[in-house]
């Protein structure tokens, strides 16, 4: 499939526009600024510089939601089912990668898969007796080979290689130990491998489902909004990257990128690798396989931190590789918009400390023009501005301005986690953080014991920002989500606990 730049060249376009009237304005600001120190000059500098960026990334979320909901048609592949003779069924293999999170369900239900030629692996990374014990019952039960392997080198890629260096097939599926293929997977990923040639990696969308508390069933919309509108749009306007899980890889492409990288963020790297050998990914929005949302706040958390981590980890190795690279611009672009996203809450953190207490000390107070805030407050909507759309047929005007609420709460409430894992990974080694599958009772004192260092971190933030602005109104956004926290935490018990099969 061969993609297209227009997207991001109207991004840049409205961007370099809106940075230019900005730039226009400036100038009298930063005359003014240098006129009192070169430290306060450097400062709102610095300051204007972020406030570019952040324009830049709420002109991506903008136009990546209208140009999903304005051509969404036009985004989503016909791509025709094939007739295949019975000699003409590759050889599959379903990887099932589990580590002390086996769900014997969901591997089973992957397993009825319509296409012949089709075997199931256990790749068993667990530590634990009671799940060794649920994987060999299994797989006894089912006819199942189980691989385990004698290090732990290289987390999950380490553990795909394993098998898959020495293994023989045509073609792998990923799954996670949560994750619900369709009957139909292999055979409809054959298809886009039929109609895309050059393609070596096929992702499927996805769906959250099996709901089974109120934290689940609060955020689990954003999964098949959020899958569904950005894959569609980066299949055909920006990088497309295998996302760990439901997706179907041909083994040219395997050995073509010289296997899984024995990185966390295994499948992004994997991706580049496979992309820069010359097979890209398709995404398929018409196989919607399902997964689990995090199934509770701390395990959210967790995985928050894992992404961080790995995304902070890509950005120290993965750089120059990007650079160097031959994949056009506006992919590696799209890379950089996305991916570097998370661990550059590290560098937002700069942002916080001038203008809440640099510029403050030095008793100077920034001008900007009144016009900036109809930008600004729009990018801080954008992010939800897709939900907004997909969302409000399906469920109540209440509803959804509760899940959106809700979810403002929940991702503003990452900003210290996301800055402690930065900070981590920056200085030291990523980990690979495995995201628990059952939700635990919380009381208030082990919600608290979770999340002291958050509500420390917001209880000293708005201290300072008061001290020296006499007003907590500009770290709002960071500390009342972050104060949510023991709220948060014990959302996965209230109700009633059920399991929904389907949404």
């Amino acid at each position: 499939m061969k993609r297209h730049p227009g997207l991001y060249v109207t991004i840049l376009g409205l961007w370099l526009g809106l940075v230019t009237l900005f730039a226009w304005q400036f100038e009298p600001e930063v005359d003014r600024a240098f006129a009192q120190s070169t430290v306060i000059g450097t400062a709102v500098v610095a300051s204007a510089l972020f406030i570019s960026y952040f324009w830049l990334n709420g002109i991506k979320d903008l136009l990546y939601t209208l140009t999903f909901h304005f051509f969404r048609d036009r985004l989503q592949p016909k791509v025709p089912a094939v007739v295949r003779a019975a000699t003409e069924w590759p050889r599959t293999i379903l990887v099932y990668c589990t580590c002390d999170d086996f769900c014997a369900e969901s591997l089973h239900a992957s397993m009825q898969q319509d296409a012949p030629h089709v075997r199931t692996v256990i790749l068993d990374d667990s530590k634990t007796d009671k799940f060794r014990k649920k994987v060999d019952e299994f797989a006894a039960g089912h006819g199942v080979e189980v691989v385990r392997r004698s290090d732990r080198v290289g987390f999950k890629a380490g553990n795909l290689n394993n098998f898959l260096r020495k293994a023989d097939f045509d073609y792998f599926v990923i799954l996670d130990s949560d994750e619900i293929i369709p009957p139909d997977f292999v055979s409809r990923c054959l298809d886009y491998f039929d109609h895309y040639p050059s393609a070596g990696i096929v992702q499927a969308n996805h769906v959250a489902t099996r709901n089974r508390n109120s934290f689940m069933r609060r955020f689990h919309p954003g999964v098949a909004s959020h899958w569904l509108a950005y894959q569609s749009v980066k299949n055909r306007f920006g990088f497309l990257s295998l996302l760990g899980h439901g997706a179907m890889v041909s083994k040219a492409c395997y050995q073509a990128a010289g296997g899984f990288p024995h990185l966390v963020a295994e499948d992004l790297c994997f991706s580049i690798e496979a992309r820069s050998a010359g097979y890209p990914t398709v995404f398929a929005p018409d196989i919607v396989c399902e997964e689990e949302f995090p199934v509770s706040y701390l395990a959210f958390k967790r995985r928050h931190n894992k992404w961080t981590q790995g995304n902070m980890e890509f950005i120290k190795k993965y750089t120059v590789r990007i650079i160097h690279s031959a994949m056009p611009w506006f992919e590696k672009l799209d890379i950089v918009m996305f991916c570097y996203s998370l661990p550059l809450t590290s560098l937002f953190s700069l942002y916080v400390v001038i203008n809440v207490i640099l510029l403050p000390a030095l008793r100077y107070s920034v001008h900007w023009p009144l016009w900036m805030l109809i930008p600004t407050v729009m990018f801080i909507v954008a992010p939800m501005l897709n939900d907004i759309l997909s969302l409000r047929k399906t469920m109540r005007a209440s509803a959804l301005a509760s899940y959106l609420l809700h979810s403002v709460l929940l991702f503003g409430s990452m900003f210290f986690t996301s800055l402690r894992a930065s900070g981590k990974s920056l200085f030291g080694s990523s980990v690979f953080l495995v995201t628990p599958k059952q939700g635990t009772r919380v009381s208030w004192r082990e919600a608290l014991r979770f999340n002291w260092p958050d509500l420390l971190f917001a209880l000293a933030l708005t201290v300072t920002c008061v001290w020296f602005t006499h007003s907590f109104l500009p770290v709002l956004l960071i500390t009342v989500p972050t104060m949510a926290t023991l709220y948060l935490a014990r959302m996965h018990m209230r109700g009633k606990q059920r399991v929904e099969a389907t949404q």
